[in-house]
């Protein structure tokens, strides 16, 4: 003992530095939970600039919008000249040459026929001595008149003399005739008629004309002459200016008869020259593959669409090259700055994203499987939409409704309408970057969401269709009204009109799509509608049917908590609807042993019980848990009633058989009878539907044991549960406050009433 009192002694202190960012990065890293959201995000930034990129042609105006300032080249580019190139080709496909084939032997054929012609003449000492069609071939009719008799005797006196009895003046003639006939020997030559039916390509095809380009090959293949179709038309080489009528005067005794020789080569010279089909389509192919584009060229400052002008379908294509110039232009330092843009604003929404689904919906961040599958849902839409948003289509609506709408149905409408916005700054971002853009389609989801709380019925979306059709068109009109600051001007702007249209058809459009899609969308997200929900509640399930089959008793009783737990359900706020069905199909793992239950043993039956030890009870009692699941996994009920079946006892006492056990327990046995052995294996229910649900059915079942069910025993049976489970923690993970436990209570408490309503007594009435 110290002098001056007891000494203290000092206390002893630990100085722990405050970890680094780096430490607590690391800390949090080592959380594979933490390192697969941030590998999700990293996944859905890189995803969402590839859809922002691949799927956008760069271009910011569409069709409709109006150019206040009008829109200037930044950069010099050239552009085709669709219809300057459609000329030049048509042009040039005139001038390919009809090639044609010689044939030689006509020729040779033609002077043989001739001097037989020949012969046959000038052995007749008459007219009438000479066929009609021989005289025919030399252009004189055998008509009988004076004309006719002296060009016939022409002819025949040319033909022969007295003196000429070897025939040495048929012989003169013919060789004056070959050398007469040897241009068309080399070249070839054809008559007009038979040009007009064997050069065109159709029998419908206009006639030939004179100055059309040919090629005219020999039988090899050899070109012999690149020119037109007169020459080698014999009507012009028999003209005066044409090569065989220069000739005539170099043969005197062949001239005599030129009249009826050329009438004779016009009714003879047949099939000289013939089209080669293949050759004149292969030339025409090469010229089509060696024409080149006529292009527009335009400079730096041109103005692509004047001042207060709205971009029209004739504008596209030079903005669009222009735009494609202006890209092409960029050098790597401001090709890296762009895409650093692009990731920066990527990246601070995907984290605003995921801080605001961990304040608000943070179930969203513990299931990797399903986040997944949002985000890919994300960045598909985001490409769709930006794809969708060039002109003719602008239907990016579609896509962005489309996944505003699910995200709205499955996560509720907070998560909707933040996703509606992020999906929206980047599809727009990437497309127009116009603010009204922005406007319209974000007016345009939000108007989607706010009826999605509840779906009963696909009519709704019907409905809905209609509504967001309606908004999509006042929405798109009172933008167009805001920029052009003038109504008559967007009521004459044909481009608004046809901007609103397109995204009135594409919100309907999207709402039927939706509809139809229902069944996939639960499948796919493991949720379940109203829709689904509401066809569950018939009573001809097979399930249902199977237990009130097999245990008639927990089958009433299920439709008795049903009734209860929707009441009790919609009094809180929460889903009555999945609280009912998911009621109905709580306790169908009963069936597989209904006669161990109490509700199905009838009176004068033997409780099975009787013969069993607690432990042994209790695993029978505690096993229709995982028999009811197994049932709902074999007949593919929706996972959203899976939790029903698990938590509607969640980790309470079996009491009975704990306190049978505990009662035949000896010293040297206790732990037979420790708690944790008579429990259900839980969990506890995780939402405030399935809270509702244990206490109902804990409630009902216990109501069946009270003798006089009169308004106060209700009440304190009904509290007296609820404390039990209060303090028994089984409501400590499901979000449940107390105001609502009170009005669970009061729910409970009047629907217990109304079962256990009294009757009028009847004078002489007897108790059964």
């Amino acid at each position: 003992m110290s002098f001056f009192g007891t000494r203290r002694g000092r206390q002893a202190r630990v100085f722990r530095p405050t970890p680094s960012l780096w430490d607590r990065l690391l800390a949090a890293f080592r959380d594979y939970r933490v390192l697969t959201i941030v590998l999700l995000s990293a996944a859905a930034v890189c995803g969402l600039l590839l859809a922002t990129t691949s799927g956008s042609s760069g271009l910011r105006w569409r069709e409709g919008m109006l150019a206040f300032s009008g829109i200037q080249s930044r950069v010099p580019f050239r552009i085709v000249d669709v219809e300057g190139s459609r000329r030049a080709m048509e042009d040039a496909l005139e001038a390919a040459p009809l090639v044609l084939r010689q044939n030689r032997d006509v020729v040779d054929r033609l002077e043989s026929l001739l001097r037989t012609q020949l012969s046959v003449v000038a052995n007749t000492e008459s007219i009438n001595q000479v066929s009609e069609d021989l005289l025919l071939s030399f252009g004189i009719r055998k008509d009988g008149s004076e004309t006719e008799r002296t060009a016939y005797s022409v002819l025949r006196n040319q033909l022969s003399t007295p003196d000429d009895s070897n025939g040495r003046r048929l012989d003169e003639l013919m060789a004056e005739f070959s050398q007469f006939i040897s241009d068309a020997r080399r070249l070839g030559l054809v008559d007009q008629q038979s040009a007009n039916r064997q050069f065109a390509e159709n029998p419908d095809a206009p006639a030939m004309q004179r100055d059309q380009p040919i090629q005219v090959l020999d039988a090899a293949g050899t070109v012999l002459h690149n020119g037109v179709l007169g020459d080698v038309l014999l009507e012009d080489q028999l003209q005066e200016t044409g090569r065989l009528g220069k000739n005539w005067q170099l043969y005197g005794k062949l001239a005599v008869l030129r009249k009826p020789v050329e009438a004779w080569l016009l009714s003879n010279l047949k099939n000289q020259l013939s089209r080669d089909a293949q050759a004149t389509e292969a030339a025409r192919t090469k010229i089509e593959e060696t024409a080149r584009d006529v292009y527009q060229n335009y400079t730096a400052g041109a103005t692509l669409v004047p001042a207060g002008v709205q971009v029209a379908a004739i504008h596209r294509d030079a903005l669009q090259y222009e735009q494609e110039a202006f890209e092409d232009s960029l050098d790597s330092g401001q090709r890296a700055l762009r895409f650093l843009g692009r990731l920066l604003l990527t990246t601070v929404l995907v984290l605003l994203f995921g801080i605001f689904l961990k304040h608000a919906r943070p179930a969203m961040l513990e299931d990797p499987s399903r986040l997944l599958l949002f985000l890919a849902m994300g960045c598909s839409t985001v490409f769709l939409g930006v794809w969708a948003s060039q002109d003719p289509y602008r239907a990016e609506v579609i896509p962005l409704l489309a996944a505003v709408m699910i995200t709205a149905i499955v996560y509720g409408q907070a998560v909707a309408i933040m996703t509606s916005f992020v999906l929206t700054l980047l599809i727009t971002a990437s497309t127009t970057g116009s603010l009204s853009s922005f406007v319209v389609l974000m007016i345009v989801s939000v108007a989607s969401v706010l009826p999605l709380r509840r779906i009963k019925s696909r009519l709704i979306m019907i409905k809905l269709g209609f509504r967001l059709a309606a908004v999509s068109f006042v929405a798109v009109w009172a933008a167009g009204i805001l920029e052009q600051a003038s109504l008559p001007d967007a009521w004459k702007n044909s481009g608004l009109l046809l901007t609103a249209l397109k995204y009135s058809g594409s919100s309907l459009i999207c709402c039927y799509l939706v509809a139809g899609s229902l069944p996939f969308i639960e499948q796919a997200f493991g949720i379940v509608t109203d829709i689904s929900l509401l066809e569950l509640t018939g009573v001809s399930h097979p399930l249902l049917q199977e237990l009130a089959r097999r245990a008639p008793g927990t089958y009433n009783h299920s439709i008795m908590v049903a009734a209860m737990a929707e009441a009790a359900a919609e009094a809180i706020g929460a889903n009555g609807l999945l609280t009912r069905v998911g009621a109905y199909f709580h306790d169908i793992g009963k069936m597989m042993k209904p006669e161990y239950f109490i509700e199905n043993i009838t009176d004068g039956a033997e409780n099975p019980h009787k013969s069993l030890a607690p432990n042994m009870s209790t695993l029978i009692i505690i096993g229709h848990v995982k028999d009811g699941l197994e049932l709902a996994e074999e007949n593919n009920l929706p996972e959203a009633l899976h939790p029903f079946i698990t938590q509607h006892h969640g980790t309470t006492l079996v009491e009975y058989f704990y306190r049978e056990a505990a009662r035949k327990a000896d010293s040297d046995h206790r732990s037979e009878a420790e708690e944790s052995n008579f429990r259900y294996p839980g969990p506890r229910p995780q939402t405030r539907e399935a809270a509702v649900l244990m206490v109902a059915d804990a409630v009902e079942s216990a109501s069946r044991t009270l003798k006089e069910p009169t308004s106060k025993r209700i009440q304190s049976l009904v509290h007296e549960i609820i404390l039990k489970r209060l303090l028994d923690g089984q409501f400590d993970e499901c979000n449940l406050q107390m105001n609502e436990l009170r009005r669970i209570e009061e729910s409970l408490v009047k629907s217990l009433l109304a079962q256990h309503h009294g009757r009028v007594r009847y004078p002489g009435q007897r108790t059964a």
